[in-house]
């Protein structure tokens, strides 16, 4: 055939092959001259514009052909792929390469110049062998043309499959055995695999989890999700209500009130689109079902499907009770209303950890005997997203309980109606599933903890989910700092004495070092009183802390001591009587008195408010306090309250339990502001959360169980008229009844 990059170029110049164009093209000279017009030699003017003429074509064909050889493929002749290939091919379906036909030049009498080329096809193509280069030969010499291989020597090819040829067809062990037995030894295999890992590596968390995204992008995304949770709550809400209409048989106008099919066509319509509205939901159930992992939302989403199967079959004249669609769709609502309530709380928590500048966290600790305790530590916020994204009580409980209540309903249900009212199967099935979905269960602990949330988040407290409520809940002690009780700037100077012959610097500079060694909280007002000064600090040697509360160091070869009136008693230094006064700092110097400072505590109404809050409530404060003027007579002069049940452990316990819990230790809540009050709120909230949604879930299981108990020996007995839509959702509301009390009363 014609090649459409070759039409109309060039006259006849003989017979060419494509290697043989390529060749000449290659041996051409560097630069042709161009041809000189001779007005008295015609003929010579024009053997050079045909020079000329043949030049420009030879070098348009040659880049041409060039181009087309480097786009071919490879044509591998490697003898031991032949071999590999031997016994695939059929010699008898190879097809002979035709011979390729040579390109055909010719010039018309008017000067058109026209090159036809026969390209070979597709199925017998041959590659072009690779011609030596013109600058690698000389220029006298020609390049040695290559013989052609022989025939049998060539490449064989695959047959290509006939489209009459008829394809076998797979067996029935190559269709279903096959397939069956591969699918079970995958599972053996991978389960083997996870006992594997689960023997080398038994801690979990060990596993990298990947980059936790920051808290601010968390509240973001928790955010977005409760708007768009509440337009299908509300769409859900609405829909329930007019199933528990039509369940309670209130009052319906026309054909809807005297027809049980009409009655159960609406209910199955109704119940699908509250399952569109939740779809999230129940595909997660439905998942977790072929997963052979059940949770709470597969007893859900079961539930309403059976529900719905079995309204199908009353609407088409084959049952005579009214379905339990509503209790399905009910269910769903409040797996809904759940999730919206846990990303509300969330979305709070992450707000608060977010806007904090500089804040600090509640953690738990140990003490020398093994009881846990809670303090205050500035840490960082790693790890609080995933915290606040633990698992609740309520999930852990049911990832085991859903897979024996989901048999449990379909045994009691085959053993009820089976096989004397067997029509009724379908029907005690869903009100089995419908009594195990308490609504409860999805609110055991979301609803709580959302009103614990907005509760603490004027205070600025914050608790990490149900990870740190289990960790406050376990702890029923917490621990007091000296800036817990007087916040910076509520301590101040009141008098400052320098006894004569003493430096005042040195004085100044000595009792600030130590007091900033031994954490005191009374150390920020000297250290403020350094920096106005320009006095510097030293570092002291052989410092120890007495039992008294008093310090004591050896700075530039003098013996310092650092303590309160009666710590200088003890140690024979005699105050004057006039310096003899509450709430002071004495120095020494070498076995003598250098100076006195009175400090004046300034008591604030939200500490007060905290340590009443301690005090009548169940979590006991552990007063781990540096500052040897805080005494518990102190406490009860300045905050007027009673210090009975208030735990003033040693110094060497209180310096212990300042080092503070370990910094792997779990974040328990998010304190964003200083003080007392909210690291008291969240102790208290975290601890009475931590009980209502653990009771909350038992009683949930607990009206599942004996709702299930109740209607199979309904059901046994044939009372099918007692065991309707509306008493279950009569029963199931007076169970959450106690839930919703536990919320609305820890959150008070």
């Amino acid at each position: 055939m014609s090649d459409h990059y070759l039409d109309n170029l060039l006259p006849d110049f003989g017979e060419y092959s494509l290697d043989s164009l390529l060749e000449s093209y290659q041996k051409r000279p560097a630069q042709a001259s161009p041809p000189q017009a001779d007005a008295e030699q015609p003929a010579k003017a024009a053997e050079a514009i045909a020079q000329r003429s043949r030049q420009i074509v030879m070098e348009a064909l040659g880049e041409t052909i060039s181009q087309r050889k480097a786009a071919r493929k490879p044509d591998f002749d490697s003898a031991g792929l032949n071999e590999l290939l031997e016994d695939d091919i059929d010699p008898a379906g190879v097809d002979e390469p035709a011979e390729p036909k040579k390109p055909r030049v010719h010039i018309s009498p008017e000067g058109v110049i026209t090159v036809d080329v026969d390209l070979p096809g597709e199925a017998g193509e041959i590659p072009a062998e690779e011609a030596p280069a013109a600058e690698d030969m000389p220029p006298e010499e020609e390049a040695p043309a290559e013989p052609e291989p022989p025939r049998e020597e060539r490449r064989p090819r695959r047959p290509i499959r006939r489209p009459e040829e008829p394809e076998e067809k797979p067996s029935f062990k190559d269709r279903f055995l096959t397939p069956i037995a591969r699918h079970f030894a995958t599972r053996a295999a991978r389960k083997d695999l996870q006992k594997a890992e689960a023997a080398q590596w038994p801690d979990p968390e060990e596993y990298d989890q990947g980059e936790e995204v920051s808290p601010k992008k968390a509240n973001k995304f928790y955010a977005e999700q409760v708007r768009a949770f509440g337009f299908r709550l509300k769409v859900c809400v609405f829909l329930c209500i007019v199933l528990a209409w039509i369940s309670l048989h209130l009052p319906m106008a026309g054909f809807l009130g005297k027809s049980l099919r009409a009655q159960a066509g609406v209910s199955l319509v109704l119940l699908l689109t509250v399952m569109v509205a939740t779809l999230d939901i129940v595909a997660a159930g439905l998942r977790q079902l072929f997963a052979l992992q059940p949770g709470m939302e597969s007893l859900s989403s079961l539930a309403a499907l059976i529900s719905a199967v079995d309204a199908g079959m009353v609407f088409f004249g084959y049952g005579e009770a009214l379905p339990f669609c509503a209790v399905g769709a009910f269910s769903l609502t409040a797996a809904l209303w759940g999730e919206k309530l846990t990303c509300l709380a969330r979305a709070r928590t992450m707000r608060m950890a977010a806007i904090s500048k500089n804040p600090s966290v509640l953690a738990s600790g140990e003490n020398s005997r093994g009881a846990t305790y809670l303090s205050r530590v500035q840490r960082p916020l790693d790890g609080v997203v995933r915290r606040t994204e633990s698992a609740d009580f309520g999930q852990t409980v049911y990832a085991t309980a859903s897979p024996v209540l989901i048999l449990a309903a379909l045994a009691l249900a085959a053993l009820a109606c089976l096989p004397a009212q067997g029509a009724y199967f379908l029907h005690a099935w869903s009100a089995l599933l419908g009594a195990a979905a308490s609504f409860t269960a999805f609110l055991s602990f979301p609803l709580p903890y959302s009103m614990a949330a907005r509760k603490l988040q004027p205070s600025g407290a914050a608790i990490a989910g149900y990870a740190g409520c289990a960790d406050i809940g376990k702890s029923r002690r917490v621990v007091l700092f000296d800036e817990d009780l007087f916040p910076p700037g509520n301590i101040k100077f009141s008098s400052i004495n320098i006894l004569e012959g003493a430096l005042v610097d040195k004085v100044i500079s000595y009792t600030a070092s130590l007091l900033a060694a031994s954490g005191s909280g009374v150390a920020g007002v000297f250290m403020e009183l350094i920096e106005r000064r320009k006095y510097s600090l030293v570092q002291p040697e052989e410092f120890r802390i007495h039992e008294g509360g008093g310090l004591s160091a050896r700075i530039n070869d003098e013996q310092v001591l650092v303590g309160s009136a009666g710590f200088m008693n003890l140690m024979g230094i005699r105050l004057p009587q006039n310096m003899v006064v509450k709430n002071a700092v004495c120095t020494a110097l070498s076995g003598e008195l250098v100076g006195v400072f009175t400090m004046d505590y300034i008591p604030v109404s939200s500490v007060q408010e905290a340590l009443v809050t301690l005090l009548t409530g169940r979590t006991r404060p552990i007063f781990a306090i540096r500052d040897f003027n805080i005494t518990p007579l102190m406490i009860r002069q300045l905050f007027r309250m009673s210090t009975d049940n208030f735990n003033f452990p040693p110094f060497r316990e209180r310096y212990r339990i300042f080092s503070g819990p370990d910094e792997d230790g779990g974040i328990c809540a998010v304190l964003s502001r200083p003080g007392m009050g909210p690291l008291v709120d969240a102790a208290e909230a975290g601890r009475k959360l931590y009980t209502a949604g653990r009771v909350g879930t038992v009683i949930s299981l607990l009206g599942s169980v004996l709702g299930m108990v109740i209607l199979f020996l309904l059901f046994r007995a044939g009372s099918f008229a007692t065991a309707t839509a509306g008493n279950m959702l009569a029963y199931m509301f007076l169970w959450a009844l106690p839930v919703a009390i536990l919320a609305y009363g820890q959150s008070r």
